[in-house]
């Protein structure tokens, strides 16, 4: 769970439903208990009014429900009372033909329980202990909450639904409030995936106080990134610069040694200018690739590889037919990286081809090509060695050997991979190339 949004949200909504548990078990227990006390005073008036009729003695106890109220003479009305002393037992009119069976409460003290009561009914019963005449006399007064206790819970049920639908509603209020709050940080990251798709700029939001120095960071690094490059690309082309004069002196001069006669120390000489050469001209490659380090600007291949077509089609003429099929969106590598590479593969795919070469580009997450061409193709036993430094299959093809180096150099600068093998329909070299994203 990295997602702040969701962090947020989880922790208010488990603290909104830990509040409203406590609320339920408040509801649960408040109203039941505030009608308990509500009808257990009542019940105590009842009893108190039923004692004093005993102590009065002035009215015969069979008269004491009429006395008391006429509810008590209703058969299973609901209210019912019991007075039990010594053996004897007085039930109201309203028990009919039922009982309730109580315990004898000792004068002073008093009881509340619930029992069950006739026809199915929940009684909460109020015991207490009297003395009559020196005799002690238990009077129970009994109760039936059903229809309070029904109404309760229609009222508990009532109130979790409201409390459910504030709980939702709280929680909307407080989604929309994290998504306005986090606003910039959607900005900070979609600045982020703008550069990891190949845009150079510096992120441009306005960020919260919080992640402000993330932001600086992220641009100084681009900043720094950038123009490390640029200096390190300046610099080369500042040293192929100066190498060439030496490089052209001492070609003068192995000409002038062949021309007086020491071919041979020319030769050697010319070889070993060849190789400062080479070695200059890779090495400068090598260093000026970005590399999947640097953000740089990224790779559409659209964009960039028909006018690389096209130039080619116009150094081979009309003999080098060139198909070129490219699918997804641009991809977040180095755009000159890539026409390093693609430049390399496409005019060694021409120079070998017979009349066709065909290239399948799938860009987005990285990029990957499949470059195929009509041409003899390599031995099986010689595959291992493309892309050496130097490595020429055939001398009487013009170049020194490095386009393919230099195209290993790349996918190696991207962590990518580079198969070779036989095309299955042009039957010629087919090279496969992963650049990952």
């Amino acid at each position: 769970m990295r997602s702040l949004k969701v962090r947020i949200t989880l922790l208010v909504g488990i603290s909104l439903l830990l509040l409203l548990a406590a609320q339920a078990v408040g509801l649960r227990i408040i109203p039941g208990a505030l009608v308990q006390d509500y009808v257990v005073t009542r019940l105590e008036h009842d009893a108190d009014t039923l004692y004093g009729r005993l102590v009065d003695g002035t009215e015969p106890v069979e008269l004491f429900s009429r006395t008391v109220g006429l509810i008590y003479e209703t058969p299973l009305s609901g209210h019912y009372f019991r007075i039990m002393t010594g053996d004897t037992v007085l039930r109201s009119r309203s028990l009919w033909d039922t009982d309730l069976t109580l315990e004898p409460v000792p004068p002073g003290e008093q009881r509340i329980s619930r029992a069950p009561g006739p026809a199915g009914q929940s009684l909460l019963i109020y015991s207490r202990g009297y003395r009559v005449q020196g005799e002690p006399v238990t009077i129970a007064v009994a109760e039936d909450l059903s229809a309070m206790e029904s109404t309760v819970a229609r009222l508990e049920r009532s109130l979790l639904t409201v409390m459910l639908l504030g709980v939702g509603l709280v929680l909307l209020i407080q989604y929309l409030i994290v998504q306005r709050a986090l606003r910039p940080v959607d900005a900070a990251v979609q600045a982020c995936r703008r550069l990891e798709a190949g845009g150079a700029a510096p992120m441009q939001v306005q960020a919260p106080r919080e992640i402000e120095p993330l932001v600086e960071a992220v641009n100084r690094l681009i900043r720094h990134h950038g123009l490390r490059l640029e200096r390190t690309r300046r610099a080369l082309g500042n040293v192929s610069h100066a190498l060439k004069t030496p490089l052209a002196v001492m070609s003068q001069i192995t000409d002038e040694l062949a021309e007086r006669g020491d071919r041979a120390a020319a030769d050697a000489l010319r070889a070993q200018l060849q190789a400062i050469r080479n070695t200059v001209e890779r090495e400068l490659h090598r260093a000026r690739l970005a590399g999947r380090d640097h953000p740089g600007a990224g790779f559409d291949a659209r964009a960039e590889l028909e006018p690389l077509v096209d130039a080619l089609r116009r150094l081979y003429g009309e003999r080098v037919s060139i198909a070129l099929d490219i699918e997804g969106e641009p991809a977040a590598v180095d755009s000159e990286d890539m026409l390093e590479l693609f430049g390399n593969l496409l005019d060694n795919a021409c120079k070998w081809a017979r009349s066709r070469v065909r290239v399948r580009v799938r860009q987005g997450v990285g990029v990957e090509a499949e470059i195929e061409d009509d041409g003899p193709g390599v031995e099986e036993d010689k595959l291992a060695r493309l892309g050496q430094p130097g490595m020429r299959l055939d001398e009487s093809t013009p170049g020194h050997g490095l386009g393919l180096s230099i195209v290993h150099d790349v996918v190696s600068q991207y962590g990518g991979e580079i198969r070779y093998g036989r095309s299955t329909e042009l039957h010629g070299l087919r090279v496969q190339v992963r650049i990952p994203g």
